[in-house]
Order: C-alpha cells, then sequence, then structure tokens
C-alpha cells in the first residue's frame, strides 16, 4: 500500500499561511483579450537585470547573434500548463519527450536534454550527478516569461550550453499590491490549488507564490482495450518561492530569493520495446537559494552578481514486480550545487561595447544505494572565464566576437580539463523592422558526474562533448512577424556507453553527429485573433552509426491560434505534429532500427474574464484522443477534461 507523502489536511495551513502573509501581495493583472498586444509590448519593455543574465529584446534591432524565443506571461497564460512541459512545447525547434524514469525532457534542434542548460531567474537548476533535468520539476505558477536560445550563443554563459538554454524568468513585484487565487480540477481527481501576489514599499518589495497539485494518475488511448488507466501514474507536489528586493537608487537592486519543491510521484512503467522498471519515488524534494543583483560601474557601465545554492534530496524505490509489494532496494540521493557568477558590460567609446564574465560551480553527490549501506561523495568544480566585445561599424552593421576559456576540476584526477570556445557574427539591420545575422560558435559539454565516476562504469578520461554551430537568420517586424533561420550544427565526442569484452559497460567518446535544418516562425495580433505558428525541418544523423539520431522527426509544426469574439471571451487551439522517426533498439541482438510514427495532438481551451477581476476556464487536452509516444513504451496522456478559475482578490 503506496502511503501519501503529505496529507493535503496538513498543507492547508502552509497555505493559509503563505496566503495570510501575502495579503499585501500583488498580481499581474489578468489582461482582457483586447489588451493583450499592448500588454505584451509592455513587458518586452521591461529590463530585468537581476533575474536575466544577458538582457534580450524582441525588436529587430535587440535581437542577439544567437535565436531566442521568449513566451511572456499572457501567452502561457494562455495555456493553462500544469508545468514547464506544456510551456516549451510550443515553442520553434523545441520537441518535449515523455519517457523513461517518468520525466519530461526537451530537445532544441534536435539536440536532448544532457546538453543543455536550464536556468530559474539565471540560476543552474539540473540534477548535478545526472547532469539533466525534469521540465515537470518546474511549475507553471510564478512563471512570467520564458526564453529559450538556440544557435552560437554567447560566450558568457558559461560551459555546458552545447544545445543551447532555456532560461525561466519568476514574477517581479509590480506597482501596486495584488494578489490572486487560482485553481483547477480534471479527470482522476486531478487538482491544483495556486496564490501569487507581490508588494512594494519605498525601496522594499516581495513577490511570493504557491502552488499545491495533486492528481491520481493519467488515462491512455491503449490501441487493444480502450481508455485505460496507466500504472503508478499519480502524483503530489508542492511549490513554494518567493524574492525580496531591495532597491536604493534606480542603478542598484539587491534580490534574495527562495524556494522549496516537494513532490512524491510513480513512475509508469515501459509497456514495449524497453525494460519494464517498477520504480517510485517517495520524495524528490529541491531547494533553493539565491542572492545576488546589479549595480552601475558608473556611466553606462554594469555590474550583475549572483551567488546561489541548490539542494535535491531523492529516495528511490525499486520493486519486483508489477503489484510493487516486493521492495528490492531504496536508494538515497543527497546532491547539491553552490557557486556564483557576475558579469560586466563596459562601452569604451561610442561605437564599442565590451562584456566579461566570470563563473565558478562546485556539484556534490551523495548516494546511498540501499538503506543501512554506506554513503559514496563525489564532487567536482567546473570554471569559466569569457569576453566578448559588440563594435557597431556603422549605424546599421555590427561586428560581434568573443572567447571563453571553460575548465573541469575533476574529483577523480583524468586529463582533458579544458575548454576554449569561440564566437564570431555579424549583425546588419537596416531599418528598425529588419534584421539580419549570420554567426559561428564552438560549444562545448563537460562529462556528467555519472559517466566520468560511476564505480560499474565511469571514464575519468572522458574528453569533453563538442560542437560548432553555424545560423544565418533574419527578423522582420512587418504586418506578420517573422523569424527565420538556416542552421548547420556538427557535433564529435559524444559520450555513449561501450560493451566491452568482459561483457562490462563503460563510457567512452565514440559518437559524431550533425543536425542540420531551418526554423520558420509567423505571429499576428489583432483585436479578434492572436495566432502563432512555427515550423521545424531537421535532418538528425548519427554519423558515427550511419543512421538517423533517436526519436528525432525530420518535420515538426506547432501552433497556437487564439479566437477573442467577445470583450473577456477567449477560445484557443494549441496544436503539435511530428513526422515518423526512428529509435535504435539495443534490445535486441543485434540491434535494430525501429520506425516510430507520426503523431498530432490538439488542446483546447476556453476562457471567460469577467471584469478583469474573476476568470474562469475549460480545457480539453488531446481532443481526438490520439495514441501517440515520443519514446517507445511510453505513451502520452489520452483525452482529458479540466475546468478552473482565477480570482484577482485586490489589484
Amino acid at each position: 500500500m503506496i502511503s501519501p507523502l503529505r496529507s493535503p489536511i496538513k498543507l492547508v495551513p502552509v497555505l493559509v499561511l503563505l496566503l495570510s502573509l501575502s495579503l499585501g501581495l500583488s498580481p499581474l493583472l489578468a489582461q482582457q483579450a483586447k489588451e493583450d498586444q499592448k500588454a505584451k509590448k509592455e513587458e518586452e519593455k521591461q529590463v530585468r537585470i537581476t533575474e536575466e543574465i544577458l538582457v534580450t529584446g524582441k525588436a529587430p534591432k535587440d535581437v542577439p547573434l544567437a535565436t531566442v524565443s521568449t513566451v511572456v506571461a499572457t501567452e502561457i497564460a494562455a495555456i493553462k500548463p500544469r508545468d514547464l512541459s506544456d510551456v516549451v512545447r510550443y515553442i520553434p525547434g523545441s520537441m518535449v519527450t515523455f519517457g523513461d524514469k517518468d520525466t519530461y525532457t526537451v530537445k532544441l534542434r534536435g539536440i536532448g536534454a544532457n546538453r543543455i542548460a536550464l536556468l530559474v531567474d539565471g540560476v543552474p537548476v539540473y540534477e548535478p550527478y545526472f547532469a539533466t533535468f525534469d521540465l515537470k520539476t518546474i511549475s507553471a505558477g510564478g512563471i512570467d516569461t520564458v526564453q529559450v536560445t538556440k544557435g552560437p550563443s554567447s560566450v558568457l554563459y558559461g560551459p555546458n550550453t552545447l544545445g543551447g538554454l532555456i532560461n525561466v524568468i519568476t514574477k517581479r513585484p509590480a506597482a501596486q499590491p495584488y494578489f490572486s487565487l487560482t485553481g483547477s480540477y480534471g479527470d482522476i481527481s486531478t487538482w491544483g490549488l495556486g496564490a501569487d501576489g507581490s508588494y512594494a514599499w519605498t525601496k522594499f518589495s516581495l513577490a511570493a507564490s504557491a502552488l499545491y497539485q495533486k492528481s491520481g494518475g493519467f488515462d491512455y488511448p491503449d490501441p487493444a482495450l480502450g481508455r485505460t488507466q496507466r500504472a503508478n501514474s499519480d502524483f503530489e507536489r508542492l511549490n513554494l518561492s518567493g524574492k525580496f528586493y531591495y532597491t536604493p537608487s534606480s542603478k542598484t537592486e539587491i534580490m534574495v530569493s527562495a524556494g522549496t519543491y516537494q513532490s512524491e510521484y510513480g513512475m509508469p512503467p515501459a509497456l514495449s520495446i524497453q525494460r519494464a522498471r517498477y520504480w517510485r519515488f517517495p520524495k524528490w524534494d529541491r531547494s533553493t537559494l539565491s542572492a545576488g543583483g546589479y549595480t552601475s560601474l558608473g556611466g553606462n557601465s554594469v555590474l550583475r552578481f549572483r551567488g546561489f545554492y541548490v539542494n535535491y534530496y531523492n529516495t528511490l524505490d525499486w520493486y519486483n514486480d508489477p503489484a510493487m509489494t516486493d521492495l528490492s532496494s531504496a536508494s538515497t540521493y543527497d546532491n547539491s550545487s553552490y557557486g556564483g557568477f557576475a558579469l560586466a558590460e563596459v562601452p569604451t567609446g561610442d561605437r564599442n561595447i565590451v562584456k566579461g564574465s566570470l563563473l565558478y560551480q562546485r556539484d556534490i553527490a551523495r548516494i546511498q544505494d540501499d538503506t543501512g549501506l554506506p554513503w559514496t561523495r563525489y564532487s567536482q568544480g567546473t570554471m569559466s572565464g569569457g569576453i566578448e566585445d559588440q563594435f557597431s561599424l556603422t549605424g546599421q552593421w555590427k561586428v560581434i566576437g568573443g572567447l571563453s576559456l571553460d575548465y573541469i576540476d575533476k574529483y577523480q584526477g583524468g586529463t582533458n580539463n579544458t575548454s576554449l570556445n569561440p564566437l564570431i557574427g555579424v549583425k546588419f539591420t537596416p531599418n528598425e523592422n529588419l534584421d539580419f545575422h549570420v554567426s559561428f560558435a564552438r560549444k562545448s559539454r563537460f562529462p556528467s558526474m555519472r559517466s566520468l565516476y560511476s564505480p560499474s562504469s565511469g571514464n575519468p578520461d572522458l574528453l569533453a562533448e563538442s560542437g560548432t554551430s553555424f545560423e544565418f537568420a533574419a527578423t522582420w517586424n512587418g504586418p506578420v512577424y517573422l523569424t527565420a533561420s538556416v542552421f548547420f550544427n556538427r557535433f564529435k565526442n559524444f559520450i555513449d556507453t561501450v560493451v566491452l569484452e568482459s561483457g562490462i559497460r563503460q563510457y567512452y567518446n565514440v559518437g559524431q553527429a550533425h543536425i542540420y535544418g531551418f526554423e520558420v516562425q509567423a505571429q499576428k495580433r489583432l483585436s479578434w485573433l492572436d495566432a502563432t505558428v512555427n515550423y521545424t525541418y531537421l535532418d538528425p544523423q548519427n554519423d558515427t552509426d550511419d543512421r538517423p539520431l533517436d526519436a528525432q522527426p525530420k518535420n515538426n509544426l506547432n501552433f497556437e491560434v487564439s479566437f477573442l469574439p467577445a470583450k473577456g471571451l477567449r477560445a484557443g487551439f494549441f496544436g503539435l505534429y511530428g513526422s515518423k522517426s526512428w529509435w535504435w533498439n539495443t534490445r535486441t541482438n543485434p540491434a535494430s532500427l525501429l520506425t516510430m510514427p507520426s503523431f498530432f495532438d490538439l488542446d483546447a481551451v476556453i476562457s471567460y474574464d469577467f471584469g478583469g477581476r474573476y476568470q474562469m476556464f475549460m480545457k480539453l487536452g488531446n481532443v481526438f484522443n490520439h495514441y501517440f509516444y515520443t519514446e517507445p513504451g511510453f505513451p502520452w496522456r489520452g483525452r482529458y477534461f479540466e475546468i478552473g478559475f482565477r480570482v484577482d482578490v485586490f489589484k
């Protein structure tokens, strides 16, 4: 029998306390339909220097050398997402996958999550031993903006951005106090209750949010049996976060933020192809603490700085049987990361800006394979220094170049500890509505602690994975907002396990691959229509084995179309399409290439805003109840229904 992680009754006082403390808190106003476009423009103008590593804009002249896709608060609210996976899946070039260990991961232009950096308010948030992340652990409550960077990104971001990066920016305090309540209820006793708000007085301000979610699991449309509940798919989650600001002047801001994410969930076993595992996390918790801000160095020069600490405490139960009555082992992971960074931006003349960065991060893993066994401890550090120069040849032409030196301090000696990564690009902006850029960069990703130090398969002499990225892109802000890019990515020294003659698996640098393609986005906003269409074509190839990369469709399409027929009424449709893809099945001897079918998924949301203070919504997910999967053996959720509300208690 599975006992609840935390009784909802016990959580009520926590939520009530937070709500009471937040009586001075203040909401970002729920926007009426006809005000969406204006609200978005205002949000794009905001400069969140503390939360952002680099400030980027959507206006063509502000577009960086890489392709940056930004989703703002009004767009996020329209989706009615449960967590970050529901937001990222509609970003151009992204593909969210659901599979082993019940993880929701993402690929950016075909590159997997273990080669992508996830930041929350600029702080790295990924499990340090496995060096990856799960999108579902970032709840949608409290998110203000999501920035996704693809292509030749700035050298100032530091190491481990081989495939790009995602920065989640949570809500800042509003100018006026607000306090909001949200709630939802859906199939199989899936429900949630949340609160968020902010308050500002003189030089101090506060923003806070809370979200509790619980579900009995989900159904999927089994081709043979019909609607079937997925075994071990239940979950319970609590997310609390807060940010405190001190602004002594218009040129300085100090921020202290803290948060906790607590959860219990099961991991549905694979239905086919992959090995079925009967696992459950009685506890998967994350705690974060950071402090930093920005200050003027004189003139237009600015220094941004941050220190952070992130802890992951997870317990994993392994069972031998589907009924989960025969416990095999109970392992515990107590892992943490701490560090800091400083970034300076110094104009050195009317035409030149020099930017520099210093970053340090220490990762620590403490692992107990079973109750009563001794703990194993691993530790390693990464350091990076970068410099970038932006020179304006004329009012229309800019040249940008940069270089970073990254270093890994390995726990077990080893070699191959440094990586040098250059960046070069040119921007041409003939007018305020049109921009072109061409850029080239080398990027790297250091090996995970698991691949370096695992007692059974680790290799401390692994090289960093590396790749080169070339991109040509254009942005046009005309009657239709258009962005398009062509990219060529090549990778080498991909890390994978190799079966030795003794039968033991060990990590080696073995893989080379390429991903070529192009990406197009079109957006149009009218008083009665809000529409975005994204298309990405990929040629993803494993050059070492001369086969396609796993589970990556060549043709990827997603769209968001919302109709606003009357004041306060919004009807939105959100769709995803992926063409067929392939999977290298190593469970056969010899290994074989499987074909994965194409898929289409459509969600529909209807919401009504009662005078700007109350909102109700209905959501129908997977409208056509399609059976589809993005990893073999792990079907996505079938058709589901959800209703919910938002109340602005005061604003």
